[in-house]
């Protein structure tokens, strides 16, 4: 376990270990709570504090040896909230850079490039407590002859160390305590006194599920981390005991597969007592992926999260006391104050820095000669000034640089920036010059069936009709429907999946009917919601949801659709509302009040009248007309007179009068257009039984080369007396018509 001592720590401003603990600046115990990031793919200070609230440790995996300058930025936004950044070379020497001791000890033009590098950082980042250096990611410990040699990877990681002190910065350093050869093998080989003679140096343990042998008891899990850490603890430095630092964990050995006990390994490092980070911010392939696609946070993520709150709210509350040197906290790197503003830059020794009038001063005092000074920066523990001619200079320590300034300022310039990833589930289909562009911003495009990257042919494709961007992944689909996903290097092997890797299409979503659509009971018509829901009338007169019949309901005769909502109306002429099929019907006692607009009425004395609007009722119990209707999904009662109707609209449902009270002739074979015959007032007028088998003894049929003749009579075979003619329906039978009916 961890130290849990309450002896109090000076506070150096400074990170500091000593007695197997780390010291923050402010004198407290520090424990790392975080995550692993690769550059390239970082996210934002907001991203981190929003996604893993109390986060103070970032691992910032390089692949590229990424420049200072290229680095400055980001990492000077990270600590300037506190939180500690360590810059660790993640390359190995055959190029796959993914660790787990693979390839060779670096020697040689890799080496002094790498040393380059660290020493490089070092110095940039000396003034900035929360920049911490971490040896070579998992290292090989095989040297260039093929042979396994632990003491020569302890003579690499002293390198390394080296450089980063020669630089004159001492700042923790994590040393990778390598354990791949066994689960018990943790330093195994490693030359102590090499390590003995290092100060302030942090060993760097990682556990993965494999450490445990896959085992999903989470005793034995929490067991063998601690052995492995007791184990690398029993290698000391200058300073003692060694403080562990879990630099890196996760759910999956392999990054791909999630492992059995992969949530075992998370509870066990979050339990260990020891700070940790990670692995890794994005997506994962799936395993070890911390957030999701959609730019949410995993489970996994969300375990790891759970537990950095939770130390973080338990960590200690810094003193109240303020610092022994107020205001000595050195200004972030690439930090600048133009004129004009208030505040100041605070250099590595306390000094205060601002611009009065156009002349820099230091503690109040104009330092050295200038004027015309317009901004001052704080780069790389360097004060400098650029006057109105944008000439800069800067300060030796007792006055300016000589010579005319330079025009090159000595901020980074900002970085181009990233193009934006495509959005999940991209495609683009062979002849389009569209392009999909991934996490790291390549580009992906499809020419002559075969899939560039950045211009380039990736890997072997041919005869690629598609290519989609799914979970991060992207793929390719040839003219046979296989599929091959890109796995950084090459097409996955075999002969190709038919899965699609995207989602099925959802079904397209029931277009919901229009604004006072009205449905009479005996139609097979619906009404379709906004929802999709459908809603009819029964052959027992209730009302049916998606098919089934809703018991509180009864002598239904119409269903009306107005402004969202389903009313629903008896044979008393009450109507009742609701808003969704789980609803209550309201009012609890109906209203006589209709939800429909005032139906048109036709005067006895209008000799023609044209409806233009859809979804109204239209009435004429009297006169003689000639009837226009232009609209669609109208109920039109022509009950009275002899009327004629011309109709231009659709799916309207026409009142047939009774026998001997009126007729109606239409000028078009409305059979045709999805017109409804309601008969069921001219049928309540005979002694009709309901039964279908008589129907013909009452209602007739007759056709002629101009159209057809409706006839009804008042009772079984008697004489029929006719309510309608169809134009144009020269083929109608009693069956065809009863088709387009209600009875």
């Amino acid at each position: 376990m961890a130290s849990t001592s309450t002896t109090p720590f000076a506070a150096t401003g400074a990170f500091y270990t000593t007695s197997g603990q780390i010291v923050g600046p402010n004198g407290e115990p520090f424990i790392a709570r975080g995550i692993d990031v690769m550059e390239g793919d970082q996210p934002t200070l907001g991203q981190l504090q929003s996604d893993f609230p109390g986060i103070n440790f970032v691992r910032l995996a390089i692949y590229d040896y990424a420049s200072p300058t290229a680095l400055a930025s980001y990492v000077n936004s990270l600590t300037a909230a506190g939180i500690v950044v360590e810059l660790e070379d993640h390359t190995n020497s055959d190029g796959s850079d993914g660790g787990g001791n693979s390839g060779t000890i670096f020697t040689g033009t890799q080496l002094s490039n790498e040393l380059s590098w660290y020493s490089s950082i070092a110095t940039a980042f000396k003034s900035n407590p929360y920049v911490w250096f971490g040896t070579d990611n998992e290292p090989s410990e095989v040297d260039s002859s093929g042979n396994t040699d632990p003491a020569a990877l302890s003579t690499w990681q002293q390198q390394t160390y080296d450089a980063v002190r020669n630089a004159g910065n001492t700042n923790p350093i994590m040393v990778e305590m390598n354990g791949w050869t066994d689960p018990a093998s943790f330093g195994q080989g490693y030359t102590a006194s090499v390590y003995a003679g290092m100060s302030n140096i942090v060993w760097d343990v990682h556990y993965y599920g494999w450490l445990s042998n896959y085992s999903t008891d989470q005793a034995t899990v929490s067991a063998t981390l601690a052995a492995d850490i007791a184990q690398a603890q029993t290698i000391t430095s200058a300073n003692g005991t060694v403080p562990v630092l879990i630099g890196e964990y996760g759910n999956s050995t392999t990054g791909q597969a999630i492992d059995a006990n992969g949530s075992q390994v998370v509870t066990a490092v979050d339990n260990s007592g020891f700070g940790s980070a990670a692995w890794a911010w994005g997506t994962g392939n799936p395993g070890d992926g911390l957030t999701t696609s959609s730019g949410g946070v995993s489970a996994y993520g969300q375990q790891v999260a759970s537990w950095i709150a939770a130390a973080a709210a338990a960590a200690p509350t810094p003193p109240a006391t303020p610092p022994a040197n107020p205001g000595s906290t050195p200004s972030a790197n690439d930090s600048t104050l133009l004129a004009g503003a208030t505040g100041k830059l605070t250099d590595a020794s306390g000094n205060a820095w601002t611009i009065v009038n156009g002349v820099v001063d230091e503690n109040g005092a104009a330092a050295g000669l200038s004027s015309g000074v317009i901004e001052i920066a704080y780069v790389n523990g360097t004060i400098w000034q650029e006057n109105s001619s944008s000439l800069w200079w800067s300060w030796t320590g007792t006055g300016w640089s000589s010579g005319d300034g330079t025009s090159t300022s000595p901020l980074p310039a900002a970085p181009p920036p990233k193009p934006t990833a495509s959005p999940n589930d991209t495609v683009v289909l062979a002849g389009s010059a569209s392009a999909i562009t991934d996490a790291s911003g390549n580009s992906w495009t499809l020419v002559s069936g075969v899939v560039d990257e950045n211009g380039t042919a990736a890997g072997y494709s041919a005869g690629v009709t598609e290519i989609a961007y799914v979970n991060g992944t992207l793929w390719q689909e040839n003219a046979s429907s296989l599929w091959w996903s890109w796995t950084g290097t090459g097409w996955s092997s075999g002969a190709g999946t038919s899965t699609s890797p995207l989602p099925a299409a959802p079904p397209p979503k029931p277009t919901a009917s229009a604004n006072d659509t009205m449905v009479l009971a005996g139609s097979a018509a619906a009404i379709t919601d906004a929802s999709g829901n459908t809603w009819s009338i029964t052959g027992g007169g209730q009302v049916a949801v998606n098919g089934v019949a809703d018991t509180t309901t009864a002598n239904v005769t119409e269903l009306a659709y107005v402004n969202n909502q389903v009313w629903q109306e008896n044979s008393a002429n009450l109507w009742w509302g609701k808003t969704s099929p789980a609803a209550a019907w309201a009012p609890a006692a109906g209203t006589a009040t209709s939800p429909l607009p005032a139906p048109i009425t036709i005067a006895s004395g209008t000799a023609s009248s044209t409806v233009t609007q859809s979804q109204v009722s239209v009435v004429a119990t009297a006169g003689t007309h000639l009837v226009f209707i232009k609209g669609s999904g109208d109920i039109v009662s022509l009950t009275g007179g002899a009327d004629t109707i011309t109709d231009s609209g659709s799916t309207n449902t026409y009142i047939l009068p009774a026998s001997g009270k009126g007729s109606d002739a239409f000028t078009s074979n409305i059979l045709t257009t999805g017109d409804t015959l309601d008969l069921k007032p001219a049928l309540a007028a005979t002694n009709w039984n309901g039964s279908a088998s008589t129907l013909s003894n009452y209602l007739t049929v007759t056709d002629s080369a101009k159209g057809a003749t409706l006839s009804i009579a008042a009772t079984s075979g008697g004489t029929g007396v006719a309510i309608g003619s169809i134009s144009g329906a020269t083929t109608a039978t009693l069956t065809s018509l009863l088709a387009h009916s209600i009875t």
